[in-house]
This record gives structure tokens, sequence and C-alpha cells, in this order.
């Protein structure tokens, strides 16, 4: 009798702990409107994502969600706008993840802790292209034609990329001119007009590489991009950095955790969906497809990043 009476209070008590860790995990809702902040003008790969994973996530969850550009300095407007409103889950905005790991660095507007970090969408495929009629296959081509005398002009559209050039360029023992554009395009558009004979491009070289029109010298990612899979990387050039980049979905700091895994799940849940509209979009503009990393994890992982880009502007300083 007294062995049943505890194996009924055990059993009891799983029934109070299942109940508990019901409550405690149960969906989270949103009180009202969720607005999802666009840290990009309209028209872009993040426009485009943010507005088909709205309208998605809408149609699976009831979640009304109403999408708003907020463009300006590679996302950082968008960024020092949402640190200042409540930690509610009612507003969320998108943005790459240098916007936090890199841009915030010294930087009175933002900074990393300002920020509860839900979860990526996709990642880029970013590295430098020229045109194909250069006849430049890889950064060695690149580095004969400047020891030549050919003058080098490199598109750039942010901060990092700029940075990123100068990094390659003392590697390789190159000078190249900066032009900063505007947008991830910029690079492609530069080198269709001919204003610039270097680029980086994210991924909105596709279509003209696919063509035939551009070429991809060295992957700025771990490892070759998916258009060029036996091609250099950085790393084969010595330079150990990666200057990829990843679409971060975030919120104002002190988001609650029901409220960010809840937001990170139905994320999720469209993007593993391989015949929805966002997952079809990720998959042909950033393939091979969605690159889900989500809460803590997301948060060390940047966190990562942050140190490295540290280290890379103290180093180059120097």
């Amino acid at each position: 009798m007294k062995n049943l009476s505890i194996k009924l209070i055990i059993a009891f008590m799983g029934i109070v702990i299942v109940l508990s860790s019901g409550q405690v995990f149960a969906d989270w809702n949103p009180s009202g409107p969720i607005t999802l902040l666009i840290g990009f003008g309209p028209g872009g790969g993040t426009d485009t994502q943010a507005r088909a994973l709205a309208k998605e996530i809408e149609a699976s969850k009831g979640w009304r969600i109403i999408p708003k550009n907020m463009a300006g300095a590679g996302g950082a407007v968008m960024a020092a706008y949402l640190k200042k409103q409540t930690a509610d889950g009612l507003i969320v905005g998108l943005a790459l993840d240098t916007t936090f790991s890199f841009a915030s660095i010294d930087n009175d507007g933002i900074a990393f802790e300002d920020f509860s970090y839900i979860t990526t969408t996709a990642a880029s495929q970013t590295g430098v292209i020229a045109r194909a009629d250069s006849g430049w296959k890889t950064m060695d081509d690149v580095v004969k034609a400047a020891r030549s005398g050919t003058k080098l002009v490199w598109t750039n559209y942010s901060a990092q990329t700029q940075l990123a050039s100068e990094v390659i360029a003392r590697k390789l023992g190159i000078n190249v001119n900066h032009v900063r554009g505007k947008g991830g395009k910029a690079g492609v558009n530069s080198l269709v007009a001919q204003d610039a004979n270097l680029a980086w491009g994210g991924g909105a070289q596709r279509g003209l590489v696919a063509a035939g029109e551009l070429s991809i010298l060295v992957s700025a990612e771990a490892k070759p991009l998916v258009q060029n899979p036996t091609g250099q990387t950085l790393k084969d050039l010595g330079i150990p950095q990666t200057f990829g980049f990843k679409f971060v979905l975030v919120a104002p700091a002190g988001l609650a955790i029901e409220a960010r895994d809840s937001i990170a799940k139905a994320v999720a849940e469209i993007l593993t969906d391989q015949n929805s509209e966002t997952a079809r979009f990720i998959a042909k503009q950033y393939p091979p497809k969605a690159v889900i990393i989500a809460g803590d994890d997301l948060k060390r992982m940047l966190e990562s990043q942050l140190a490295a880009n540290k280290k890379m502007l103290d180093d180059f300083s120097k």
C-alpha cells in the first residue's frame, strides 16, 4: 500500500509538471497588430521577403502584420527608432546582422544591448564580382591586372564592405579606389554601367552571373558560392574573416521569451514550408534555402560576430 501511494504521488506530480509546462510554454499571441519595420527601401531583397513573410504569417496564424519601410544607414535608422519602442511583441524589425554586429560599434544611436534577437530568415551569397568581359576569373587575375597598371575601382554598399575591400587589398598588396553605392544592387549596377571594375554582390548578381555577364572572383562566405562551387574563398587567400550577412528579425530589448519564441516559431513554420512564397523567394534569391538561427543561439552568434568585428577594426587601425 505504501509503495502504491508513492507511485500515485509521483504520477500526480508528473501531471502537475506537464500542466505547468504547458502553461509556461503556451504559444504567445499578440494583443494587437504587429508592425514590421523593414530596414531598407521598397523593392529589394529585405523588403520582398518581409512582405511575403508578413502575408503568410497573417494567413497561417491570424495575426495582423503591418509592414513599414524605414530605410537609412544600412538599417541603423530603423534600429534607432525600434530600440525606443515598447518590448511587447507588437513591433519588430528586419535588417541585416551587420546592423547589430558592426554598425553598433562606437555608435551613439544604437548598441548591441538595445535589442532582443528573435531569428534569422536567410543568408547572403556574398562575393567579389567583376564583368565577365574583363577576363578575370579569380583575385589572382585582379592582382596581375593591377600590377600591369589597371586602375581598380571597387563599389561598396556599406562601411563594412568598404573595410572588407581594404582588408583584401592590403593582403593582396594592391591599391583600390572606392565608390560607395546605395543598396544591394549598387555593385551590379556599377559594373553594368562600367563605373567600376570590382564590386560586392550579396545576391543581386545572381541573374547576370547565370547569364554569363558577371563573374564571381571569390566568395566572402565560409564556403564557395552556389553559383561558383569550385571557386576560391577569402580563407584561400589567407584572410580569416567572412563578410557575408544574414537577415535578422529583432525587437526592442526586454521582449518576453514567450513572445520571442512564438514569433520565431511562426517564422520558422513559413520558412520550412517549401511551398510558401517566402521560402521559394529565399531559395531563389539567397540559395539554397532559408537559414534559421533563433533565440539564444542567434544572440551568441551575433556576439561572436561583434567581437570579431571589433578585433578587425582594432587590427586595421594599427
